[in-house]
């Protein structure tokens, strides 16, 4: 009889020594040699960087009990295996091949503009001043209040000749789950072009900020450590021109 599926055997240092066996191999080889797929549903976040949550599990199961699994071996599902890595205070993000809603995938799917194969980190700058500048920025504020602030922050990430203008990402980033535009009583979005509410962001100082879902998460220390670390790589990536 096969020893059963013990995911309460599971520890950290597993959880660690099945990282660092990933980060070893790489992701496509990690799941080969282990037997699994890529992640359909959650990711563990850890250190600002994805893994597939269920692989990661499995793998952790036989550093901690001389049984590793493969993917066909869960019977208590996808959510208890999230479950079991956030109980060993690990974060994890609902996102994956074929899944969206995860605030920390968004980040890492989010599309920048990009010339001569260097990336515009702005949406990730402007992020990361909200979610910890030396004045954190958990509600919305008036575009000129911070304007000179973020043009500053935005300078060293130029990729044309001319210093990035703050209005670019303030209104680009209001398609994010992380970020709340608000416009003018009367203004509706639809239809309005990228240059069209960048014009209006500056003439009527419209006011945006981090939304409510991303501000109720902030409030978990572990949570918003790993936001931080997701958008430092993820500035550090898209300036070199390295892929996502």
């Amino acid at each position: 009889m096969a020893t059963p599926v013990q995911l309460e055997l599971i520890d950290r240092p597993s959880v660690l020594r099945s990282i660092a066996e990933y980060d070893q191999l790489g992701q496509s080889e990690f799941l080969l040699r282990r037997g699994f797929g890529e992640a359909r549903n959650f990711r563990l976040v850890y250190g600002g960087r994805f893994y597939d949550s269920k692989a990661i599990v499995g793998v952790a199961h036989g550093y901690a009990t001389g049984r590793f699994l493969d993917n066909t071996e869960f019977s208590g599902g996808l959510a208890t295996v999230a479950d079991r890595l956030r109980e060993l205070g690990f974060v994890v993000d609902h996102g994956g091949k074929h899944a969206h809603g995860g605030l920390l995938w968004d980040l890492e799917n989010t599309k920048v503009f990009s010339r001569g194969g260097k990336g515009a980190a702005y949406k990730f700058v402007v992020l990361r001043w909200a979610v910890d500048g030396p004045d954190p920025q958990r509600e919305a504020v008036p575009l000129s209040k911070v304007r000179d602030e973020l043009a500053a922050l935005l300078a060293p990430y130029a990729v044309a000749d001319s210093a990035p203008r703050p209005a670019d990402p303030w209104v680009a980033l209001r398609s994010s789950g992380w970020w709340t535009l608000h416009l003018p009583a009367g203004i509706e979005e639809a239809g309005l072009t990228h240059q069209e509410l960048h014009k209006l962001a500056v003439k009527d100082d419209l006011a945006a900020g981090l939304s409510e879902a991303v501000r109720e998460k902030l409030g978990d220390p572990l949570w918003r450590d790993e936001a931080v670390a997701v958008l430092t790589r993820r500035i550090a990536e898209v300036s070199a021109g390295l892929p996502g």
